[in-house]
């Protein structure tokens, strides 16, 4: 290309130039000073053109290398003052992520609190020095040198190019899990997706709260309640202007390592539980208790109900007592494991919840909720005493003294399907059984899983121990063997279960008169 035809060409582009331009500044003269810039540098470079045709790819090249260039000695040389006008200009403004105003805006929402408020107060709410003492309860002296140092602070964070992180813009989803005594108030509190992303983002490094604002997009106003919320209860630890994740997160890529190692163990399990059955089901309705008449796929589902239970416990002793006390203490006084699970297609194979909720009379309903075909959930009794009380009453046959306001909640478990009435009689749709009977079952499954299957829950533990060690920042090494063992509700528990489904040892086609994963056992 001679001079003739560059001077010709670069005619015919410059409109092009200047449009892109103005896209990329704030205002016309900006755009003109670098369009002329892109110009000059398309005179120097285009002679190591070797292709005519490559010109256009060359031009943009250029004209985002050159822009690049432009924005960055524009940083160095000129910053927005902070005004007393400075209100009307951070509210009419027209957002450009490259202007000045912008960029103010940016950095007040990464101010620490206090500074931030004291900034606030004095440029955008009109307050004197005097007024904001009063307000932040501090001494005037105090309040000018937040304000001079808050100066300096947006002053240098203006000059600084910063990075939002991944989770600004792809948030993980995340399951709070919980494992041990008394209600299960973490997952209320952690089911909330900017607390998850928070606790994911100062997982595997301590950081600021600056810090954390620019890992999950979220300005430091929306954050500093949910730090204090969750330093409050433990989830997270505060180490200076530091935080840090103090609960095991379990990562997607964890999860699936996992899995792909302990595969082995899946229809291991299963086999030995489904001989089991066969072999015990017998034995099991011998116990004599209440509803030892139901049918077949019943009580198989019933017996199945203690195995998996004392699996996901690890201790078979806990059937028996449901002891918590060595788990480790909550903020909320409870005995229990908490942790994250990142949600991902395994969140499938989670097939199981289980509960206990206790009478006045120290009687126990047991759920074992089957959630792909549910029949019974736990929820239509949890933290409901008076329901928890009466379905006990009826399995004690205790109904005489029913009120008609008993009697509504009555008919609401038949509507349920956990009470069936007879003539003037009412009974319930689940296994009742004495503190005799029930030892005798926890005996049962407790001398088969010792004999029959604690090698491989060993196995699996160990193995998951091991992957989910690499996995976990050093400071939370300590909860890992305890998180292991309770994860392997999936491997040990969901997955043989679904096994046995798939080879019709358990049947999911419910009778319509029975409870298949759902018992009481009565105190006296």
């Amino acid at each position: 290309m001679n001079e003739s035809q560059l001077h010709e060409q670069i005619t015919e582009v410059s409109k092009t130039i200047f449009s892109f331009c103005l896209t990329k500044t704030s205002n016309r003269q900006d755009a003109e000073d670098l369009s002329q810039d892109i110009i000059l540098e398309l005179f120097r470079s285009v002679k190591n053109i070797r292709d005519d045709k490559a010109f256009y790819g060359f031009m943009w090249a250029v004209a985002e290398n050159v822009y690049k260039q432009w924005y960055k000695k524009k940083l160095k040389s000129k910053t927005c003052e902070l005004t007393d006008d400075i209100a009307n200009t951070l509210v009419d403004f027209e957002p450009d992520n490259n202007s000045d105003i912008y960029l103010l805006r940016r950095e007040l929402s990464l101010l620490s609190e206090k500074y931030r408020k004291a900034t606030i107060l004095y440029y955008i709410d009109g307050n004197s020095c005097h007024q904001i003492a009063d307000k932040l309860n501090l001494s005037e002296s105090m309040v000018k040198y937040l304000l001079f140092k808050s100066r300096k602070i947006l002053k240098e964070g203006m000059n600084m190019e910063r990075k939002l992180g991944e989770l600004s813009y792809n948030p993980k989803n995340l399951i709070p899990l919980y494992n041990g005594s008394g209600p299960n108030r973490f997952w209320e509190f952690m089911n909330h997706k900017m607390r998850q992303n928070i606790v994911n983002a100062c997982y595997n490094d301590s950081l600021t709260a600056q810090q954390i604002s620019l890992e999950t997009g979220i300005p430091l106003p929306y954050i500093d309640d949910e730090l204090k919320a969750l330093v409050d209860k433990a989830i997270i630890i505060k180490d200076g202007t530091h935080y840090k994740a103090n609960i095991i997160v379990i990562t997607t890529e964890c999860t699936e390592e996992i899995r792909r190692n302990v595969e082995i163990y899946h229809r291991k399990i299963a086999e030995i539980i489904s001989e089991f059955l066969d072999k015990h089901l017998d034995d099991f309705k011998a116990i004599g208790f209440v509803g030892n008449d139901f049918s077949d796929n019943s009580l198989r589902w019933q017996l199945m109900t203690y195995v998996l239970a004392a699996i996901t416990l690890y201790n078979t002793d806990v059937l028996n007592t449901n002891d918590a006390s060595s788990f480790p203490k909550t903020a909320w006084g409870d005995n229990a494991y908490i942790w994250l699970v990142e949600k991902d297609n395994s969140i499938k194979d989670f097939i199981f919840n289980f509960s206990q909720e206790n009478s006045r009379q120290g009687d126990r309903i047991h759920f074992f909720d089957y959630l792909p075909n549910p029949k019974g959930d736990h929820h239509d009794f949890y933290g409901n005493e008076r329901y928890v009380n009466i379905l006990c009453d009826v399995a004690r046959h205790n109904c005489e003294n029913f009120s008609e306001y008993d009697l509504e909640a009555v008919a609401d478990m038949i509507k349920k399907g956990y009470v069936l009435k007879h003539d003037e009689s009412y009974k319930v749709t689940m296994p009742v059984l004495t503190l005799e009977q029930y030892n005798k079952v926890v005996k049962l499954v407790s001398e088969f899983i010792n004999h029959n299957l604690k090698e491989a829950i060993l196995e699996m533990d160990a193995t998951a121990t091991k992957i989910l060690s690499e996995h976990t920042p050093k400071h939370l090494q300590s909860q890992v063997a305890g998180i292991a063992s309770m994860d392997k509700f999936i491997n040990a528990v969901c997955i043989p279960t679904k096994i046995l489904i798939e080879r019709n040892v358990l049947n999911t086609n419910w009778n319509s008169r029975e409870l298949p994963t759902t018992f009481i056992v009565l105190n006296k």
